[in-house]
């Protein structure tokens, strides 16, 4: 079957988010002496250093994810709804009890993005394409 064109718009974006999780990686371990980065982040060296590697190995575990959802991985289509529900609920929680400005705006565009990317998933034709492959 072929692959809905949903499922692949899901699929561009988590590549695309791990390309520009590891680019920031590759910036913050690139900058970490740097005392201007160093001064506004209250981190030392060492501290962006390691979350530099920590972007880098999230930002693998979103590529893999990516693959995997456009290749129908039903692993991966469990992960992304598992990790957009608990962004949703997150969201929703500084929406409830920080309704103002930011957190409200932050948290309804969260809930619509992440309310999309459950139906792109688990609508009919993404069931049949799961399944099939």
């Amino acid at each position: 079957m072929k692959r809905p064109g949903v499922i692949t718009f899901v699929g561009f974006l988590l590549i695309l988010g791990a390309v520009f999780t590891a680019v920031a990686g590759v910036a913050v371990m690139v900058y970490k002496n740097d005392a201007s980065v160093i001064a506004e982040t209250g981190a030392t060296g060492s501290e962006l250093m390691f979350a530099g590697i920590v972007m880098l190995i999230v930002g693998l575990i979103q590529l893999l994810v990516g693959i995997g959802i456009l290749s129908g991985s039903r692993l991966a289509r469990g992960l992304v709804a598992v990790v957009v529900i608990l962004n949703v609920m997150s969201a929703a929680w500084l929406m409830f009890t920080h309704h103002t400005g930011a957190f409200l705006y932050h948290g309804l565009i969260t809930v619509g993005v992440g309310a999309f990317v459950l139906w792109a998933l688990f609508n009919e034709r993404a069931d049949e394409y799961y399944e099939a492959a």
